[in-house]
């Protein structure tokens, strides 16, 4: 009698422990053993269970522990010539990205975009616009040009149709830089750049792959991990998922996190604009106050949260 445990790995799947919870689980597979092609399911009590390697089956394979299970062989050469086919599609995607990339004009005097979040170009080191005036920002994985972001001057953010993000960045460089800042977003990104001369800033995109942009930096100098705080997130789901993908980058690289509070907003920019604000509102009713010393005041605050907040890393990753 096959366990339902060899049941999954039988049909290519690589399951990590398999608890009887009734609830579908996402796994890697032999064939993509660095995504989770696969998933699993196994009812409370035991009885029955479901399983499916989506490079192989077109449906969801049922197991029983007083059954046997047929099996159709494993077509290894299928799955070979879909991964070949995958990898040829990617590539077709990253060379049309290039082309695109390369056809915008390099950033020289602004965007809407950035001026709408009161940055200037500061940090913005490689951006380009597109002939419709979107902002394009190069995305890189372990040094390759991968894809692009594209983001409106009203803000809308779209990314490279077929073109892979995973483990992307940008790196918005620094010159004799003591301190590697790890954020999400863009904005955010370039406002950290701004407020702490002493660090460079490498932007993952999204709260997803902070953990694998972490895991492919170099491990040297000082580092921390700018968290996006999603509080209404939290509110609502009891998951605050900026505060948690930078707790698993952190905990990668051995480092701290620095979280913004006492604020409506989520990251960093929306820490910069409103307690700048804030300032701007509360010296009018006193004596005045010049915005360029509200802002410095402001961006001091946000170097020193980086500063406090982050370790010296080195040696492996913690990852596995």
């Amino acid at each position: 009698m096959m366990t339902f445990d060899n049941f999954c790995v039988s049909i290519g799947l690589l399951p990590r422990a398999i608890d009887p919870d009734g609830r579908w689980h996402r796994c890697p597979t032999e064939s993509h053993p660095h995504s989770r092609n696969g998933a699993y399911k196994l009812a409370l009590d035991g009885g029955i269970g479901f399983a499916m390697n989506w490079s192989v089956h077109p449906e969801p394979l049922t197991w029983r522990p007083d059954s046997d299970v047929n099996l159709q062989p494993v077509d290894r050469s299928a799955i070979e010539r879909r991964k070949a086919e995958e990898r040829r599609r990617i590539a077709a995607a990253v060379k049309s990205a290039k082309d695109y990339f390369d056809a915008c004009r390099p950033l020289r005097d602004g965007h809407p975009y950035l001026a709408g979040k009161h940055l200037d170009m500061a940090g913005c080191f490689g951006l380009r616009v597109d002939e419709a005036g979107w902002l394009v920002v190069p995305m890189i994985i372990n040094g390759a040009f991968a894809s692009v972001q594209r983001i409106s001057p009203e803000g809308e953010k779209l990314f490279w149709l077929g073109a892979s993000t995973r483990a992307a960045s940008y790196t918005i460089q620094r010159r004799d830089s003591s301190l590697t800042v790890i954020c999400e977003g863009l904005a955010t990104g370039l406002a950290i750049y701004a407020a702490t001369p002493t660090a460079r800033v490498v932007v993952a995109f999204n709260a997803g792959n902070l953990p694998r942009v972490a895991d492919a930096l170099p491990r040297r100098g000082m580092a921390v991990v700018a968290a996006d705080n999603d509080i209404g997130t939290e509110a609502k789901t009891g998951i605050n998922l900026g505060v948690k993908a930078a707790q698993e980058a952190a905990g990668i690289l051995g480092c701290g996190i620095a979280v913004p509070a006492g604020i409506t907003g989520t990251d960093w920019l929306d820490y910069r604009n409103e307690k700048i604000e804030e300032r701007r509102q509360a010296y009018q009713r006193g004596r005045g106050v010049s915005d360029s010393s509200i802002r410095r005041a402001v961006d001091a605050e946000i170097s020193a949260a980086m500063l406090r907040n982050s370790k010296l890393i080195g040696g492996p990753s913690n990852r596995h």
